[in-house]
């Protein structure tokens, strides 16, 4: 086994781990998921996971894997404790995903699903990206931190640098490292709102 294999089997259990710590926090109150964007994610990565295999990747693959199975959780429980509502934009997200699959059916290029999947899978994050930066404390400081370490281990597991292999590891090191850099370092000054909790305890 080589050593970008044992990177990216790392990065894959780190990424998996992630997951408690965020379905935690939102089981406490603490994290507010946007509805939107993992239902779109968890869509999208299935698809994504599908064509970042049929493209060639191995060592790197263990993440897409992780965040199918991390996002699908997320979406349901985002069903009770989320916020936001389906917009049309929302819904050209997963029209773009279908599109992307049909791309890839019908030229018989995982390469090109994979490229439309990732700038599809973006548009999805963008609620969450948006509403990290107006309201940081809605999202979990610890398990998107652990999820940027995640990430940066994958991209050091990259053995195959093709366009096809290594975009997708830059694509999450970044859109992850934005959302931790709004969480820690926020911009925006708007004062927290704490809302009653009604649950008695977690």
């Amino acid at each position: 086994m080589t050593i970008q294999a044992l990177f990216g089997i790392a990065a894959g259990i780190l990424s998996f781990v992630a997951y408690p710590v965020y379905i935690r926090d939102i089981l406490r109150g603490e994290t507010k998921p946007s509805k939107v964007t993992w239902w779109v994610l968890a869509f999208l990565n299935a698809a994504l996971t599908a064509s970042y295999y049929a493209s060639g990747a191995r060592d790197t693959i263990w993440i897409p894997i992780s965040y199918t199975l991390g996002f699908s959780v997320v979406a349901f429980l985002s069903l009770k404790y989320g916020e936001g509502n389906w917009e049309k934009s929302d819904w050209i997200c997963l029209t773009g995903a279908a599109v992307s699959l049909f791309l890839w059916w019908f030229l018989q290029s995982a390469e090109v699903a994979l490229y439309l999947i990732i700038i599809t899978d973006f548009i999805g994050l963008v609620p969450t990206i948006y509403k990290t930066y107006k309201r940081p404390w809605t999202e979990s400081r610890l398990s998107w931190s652990i999820a940027l370490i995640a990430s940066a281990l994958n991209v050091i597991a990259i053995e195959d640098w093709s366009p096809a292999i290594s975009f997708y590891p830059f694509y999450v090191v970044i859109t992850n490292a934005l959302i931790v850099g709004f969480i820690l370092f926020p911009r925006h000054r708007e004062q927290q709102i704490v809302e009653p909790r009604s649950d008695s305890g977690a």
